[in-house]
């Protein structure tokens, strides 16, 4: 199947968060309405075969975790076990792969149902670029970035035992979200010499805890890899810059906290440069920015003609993606394009 597998889901949840804020409705929860408008995307990822490009990986990661030798598996133990438990369930990576992706969709969901703010965040600017990928590509950062929006929510509630908890769990799931936990919970407090002290702590338990090896194979992984061309990193570097300036455009004044994320992500384009890890690190920052925009700041009188800057963008990151499907390399055996549904396999 083509595009318009993609695209439709895409179009239905624009529509339905389009007549949700034009509408008059006012509620205190909008879970079921992004539950609606989420359904047919969730159904594309969770149904799908072998579509998503490193999910042919993942078969044989996540096969030799309850196959093979489990403590040889080189990736986050928070992702490992889980895979593992579920095995316990069904022992098939076809079973594991799909409830991996609807594990990572319902923490989208619980994270961005609460405002019709958060709702028009989701549906134009995280989902065009990120749902497909983090669903039925790349599972680990996906559900890591998923938990860590969902931490973002909870330490906005003053929950900050939940906070750390899920934070916890993110980082275990992949560990770059470290950056995103820690960013948030350092700009959310007063700093003090406590913090210092907890700073450390955390440092400690978690070069104490968790598979330093996994670095060694990355480094070894990008060390192999040839360097990315040079454009690679402009389209995010663009999606970031139109996001940051509409963002910037429409609160007039900004904290400081989203200047030092464009200043993140500059580093991240110039890394890109000679290294893939550039590019992870420029996607990070890009959802770290939507988290920020999401849950620590507000438009407050977003009238209802600023829907349609979204909304260009929303289309605009969606062809973007659409167009890297497109041109994934042909000796990838799990193309997104064309797509498969799993009985199709």
């Amino acid at each position: 199947m083509g595009f318009l597998v993609y695209l439709l889901p895409f179009l239905f949840l624009a529509g339905v968060t389009f007549m949700t804020y034009v509408s008059k409705l006012n509620l205190k929860s909008y879970k079921a309405i992004l539950f609606l408008g989420l359904l047919p995307a969730a159904l594309i990822a969770i149904l799908s075969g072998d579509s998503g490009t490193d999910k042919s990986s993942y078969y044989i990661w996540i096969s030799n975790t309850f196959e093979g030798d489990i403590d040889k598996i080189a990736y986050e133990p928070g992702f490992k076990y889980l895979t593992y438990w579920l095995s316990l369930i069904y022992p098939s990576e076809y079973f594991i792969i799909p409830v991996v992706g609807l594990i990572t969709t319902i923490f989208l969901w619980l994270a961005f149902s609460d405002s019709k703010w958060r709702l028009i965040v989701f549906t134009f600017l995280l989902f065009p670029f990120f749902y497909f990928d983090m669903t039925m590509n790349g599972l680990r950062y996906g559900l890591s970035f998923a938990i860590s929006a969902y931490a973002a929510k909870l330490i906005l509630e003053d929950k900050v035992k939940s906070f750390f908890f899920f934070g916890l769990l993110a980082v275990s799931m992949q560990y770059s979200s470290i950056i995103i936990i820690a960013m948030i919970y350092f700009s959310r407090i007063n700093f003090k010499k406590i913090h210092t002290v907890l700073l450390i702590v955390v440092v400690y338990v978690l070069f104490n805890v968790l598979d330093l090896s996994y670095f060694d194979n990355k480094v070894d992984m990008y060390k192999d890899l040839t360097k990315p061309s040079g454009i690679s990193g402009i389209t995010p570097l663009i999606l970031f810059t139109l996001i940051f300036g509409l963002n910037w455009f429409l609160n007039k004044k900004i904290n400081k906290i989203f200047f030092i994320i464009f200043g993140l992500q500059i580093a991240s384009f110039i890394l890109s440069l000679s290294s893939y890890s550039g590019l992870r690190f420029q996607s990070l920052f890009i959802f770290t920015l939507l988290i920020y925009i999401a849950f620590f700041q507000e438009i407050k009188e977003f009238k209802k003609r600023y829907l349609i800057y979204f909304i260009l963008i929303g289309f605009m990151s969606f062809s973007l993606k659409i167009r890297n499907f497109m041109n994934e390399e042909k000796e990838v055996t799990t193309p997104f394009l064309p797509y498969e549904f799993y009985w199709e396999r």
